[in-house]
């Protein structure tokens, strides 16, 4: 994720261990601030979206969700038919989340069946099943595992609070992973799909996870906060899940010799580029959540959550 912005943080470092503390300040406001803001560009979105409540998180969701379809598709080189029809079922996951949690895991499955008749009505053969396999892989990756952020926002007690966290300790834990592996990078953690992975890294991973979730401890659930720090649960969850969704990117793109999912953020790559770790990270923790009962069922009936 944009490690340009990491280059530059780093830079910075460097310019201050020699004593260049004019040049480190340039470097810092130009491209650090905005890497620990994890979001380019668009970074004020995320928190925005969270504090706006129903249709601006939705909005969010839906604006992320066709961006990165758009990107997948071109990226595999998915023809314009299994494209469309990747786009029109993706934005129905963030919607149907909203709606009903039952409804959202029912919707996975009966797409995966009307999808089957696709490259049947298409009546061609040769690509077809492989156009089938890309497409529902990347309805899996993108709208399934990005719609996970409403049911944190909608299920979870506290939704809101453990986003901002969430936020925060994912981009920092891609700070931490690359100035820690710029620093001692000498064991390659996957030296075939991601060279400039090192363990060491992961371990920078691990601490910015901590420090992210750390600075905004105050954003948790009141009642829940204690446990959290006393599990220690979150920063792990982050670090392996922001590992694993950079990883994750990294090898469709080699997959297909891409080096950045698309040039929508000038600079940056594409919107998958950015988000690739929040993409594992936000549906790993809404199960953690939910294997430890955080998550409560909704009822549409009375409009609150069962329980309370």
């Amino acid at each position: 994720m944009a490690h340009q912005d990491y280059g530059a943080a780093w830079q910075g470092l460097r310019h201050l261990a020699a004593g260049d503390a004019r040049r480190s300040r340039q470097v810092a406001r130009q491209r650090a601030v905005p890497a620990l803001a994890g979001l380019g560009d668009h970074r004020p979105l995320y928190s925005l979206a969270i504090f706006g409540g129903a249709l601006p998180t939705l909005a969010l969701l839906t604006f992320l969700t066709y961006q990165g379809l758009r990107e997948y598709a071109t990226l595999v080189g998915l023809p314009t038919s299994y494209a469309r029809i990747l786009l029109l079922a993706g934005l129905l996951a963030a919607p149907v989340a909203w709606f009903s949690i039952d409804a959202f895991h029912l919707l996975a499955p009966l797409l995966l069946i009307g999808a089957t008749l696709q490259p049947l009505l298409l009546n061609r053969v040769g690509t077809s099943v492989r156009h089938l396999a890309f497409a529902v892989l990347g309805w899996d990756y993108i709208p399934f595992f990005l719609a996970h952020f409403i049911l944190l926002y909608r299920y979870v007690d506290g939704g809101p609070g453990i986003l901002l966290a969430v936020g925060l300790g994912t981009a920092m834990s891609d700070v931490g992973a690359f100035v820690v592996g710029k620093r001692f990078r000498r064991h390659k953690l996957a030296p075939v799909i991601s060279p400039n992975k090192t363990l060491e890294g992961a371990l920078g991973n691990l601490l910015g996870a901590y420090l992210g979730m750390g600075l905004l401890g105050y954003a948790l659930p009141p009642a829940h906060r204690l446990l959290l720090l006393l599990l220690l649960l979150p920063p792990p969850i982050l670090a392996v899940g922001a590992i694993w969704g950079d990883l994750l990117e990294s090898t469709i793109k080699r997959e297909f010799n891409t080096k950045d999912a698309g040039a929508w953020l000038p600079g940056f790559g594409g919107l998958l580029d950015r988000v690739d770790s929040l993409i594992i990270v936000i549906p790993l923790m809404f199960y953690v959540l939910r294997l430890i009962g955080w998550v409560r069922p909704y009822t549409r009936r009375n409009g609150h959550r069962a329980g309370r």
